[in-house]
């Protein structure tokens, strides 16, 4: 059998770690003061602002590839005063300009936002209009502008986290680690997407971890399955813009293999539940969740396990900036 001990300490593993933290909040305060301070840019740019699992608090230790840790993701949402009229393309490209006269040389122009990458943090800078209470993001794609609401996404995971008594935010986290675990490689369904799947199928009742995760996985492989068959996708309103799928961009192929793992994992993770040895169970639950899935409890007091600021909170401005990293160095 295995204990909801070992499942607060494995949350407690998970976590990323304070000098990742510490490295995200360095990152994007100096970007976000150089969009601020740049004289051409500084003319379209009402404000910045953190959005992404960072923020919401549902972000997870990054993964280690070959002994070296990989860089985290943080998103920052640039408020302008563009409008509709402006052509998305355009957009994009000014930002990118001043990105570059910053000093970013590690850039990538994608369909909705720049990508910055430094040594250890790789950063999602997407540029907005606001829209009465919520935002307009550019699509280079489709040629236009897309109803978004990143905070109201974040409020929403508060929102959730409380009806569930602070247990929703560390269900998505081992969701998402057993994500990594197994559809590393998967383009998506992830990160918003696990939280909305999470929020729409776990109990709000149970209080064991263990039991919420079988629970979440079951819920899963029962309700979907007719899709797949029918190589379709299924529809999960965005919680912040009504009428929106979060499922929208995920491939019925995607969804497939996603939907394939959970179905399969359902029914080792209720084997393992349903184990009475503590030996077969962890080699079940360490066949699930990997190696990091603690072979015993510790002597931790569990109302102490998880007790650590939210991570979103601790992405402020730091005391000191980091400056774009540049190859071979940047002087």
């Amino acid at each position: 059998m295995t204990t909801q001990q070992q499942f607060l300490d494995f949350l407690s593993e998970i976590e990323p770690a304070a000098s990742t933290v510490s490295s995200c909040s360095s990152a994007h305060s100096t970007l976000r003061s150089a969009l601020r301070d740049d004289e051409t840019f500084g003319k379209v740019h009402v404000n910045t602002f953190l959005t992404g699992s960072y923020k919401r608090d549902t972000a997870i230790r990054p993964r280690t590839i070959d002994g070296v840790l990989q860089r985290p993701d943080v998103d920052i949402i640039v408020v302008t005063n563009h409008s509709e009229e402006d052509q998305p393309k355009d957009v994009l490209d000014l930002l990118h300009t001043a990105l570059d006269d910053a000093g970013y040389e590690d850039l990538k122009r994608n369909r909705r936002s720049i990508a910055v990458t430094l040594a250890n943090v790789d950063m999602d800078v997407v540029p907005v209009i606001e829209d009465g209470d919520a935002y307009l993001i550019p699509d280079v794609e489709l040629k236009g502008w897309l109803p978004t609401n990143p905070p109201a996404h974040t409020q929403w995971t508060v929102d959730v986290n409380a009806k569930a008594e602070g247990r929703f935010k560390p269900l998505v986290k081992i969701t998402k680690w057993w994500r990594r675990e197994h559809l590393a490689d998967l383009r998506r369904p992830k990160g918003f997407i696990l939280e909305c799947l999470v929020e729409k199928h776990m109990s709000y009742n149970e209080k064991n971890y263990e039991t919420l995760f079988v629970g979440v996985l079951e819920a899963i492989r029962d309700a979907y399955g007719s899709y797949v068959e029918s190589g379709q996708v299924p529809f999960i309103e965005d919680p912040a813009v009504p009428g929106s799928n979060v499922l929208s961009n995920v491939t019925a192929a995607e969804f497939k293999k996603f939907y394939n793992k959970a179905k399969e994992h359902a029914s080792l993770a209720r084997k393992a539940k349903n184990e009475s040895d503590s030996t077969a169970a962890l080699k079940l639950w360490r066949q699930i969740l990997g190696p990091w899935f603690p072979a015993a409890a510790s002597q931790k007091a569990a109302a102490n396990s998880l007790l650590r600021p939210a991570v979103g909170a601790g992405l402020t401005f730091p005391a000191s900036p980091v400056l774009p990293n540049k190859p071979g160095g940047f002087a």
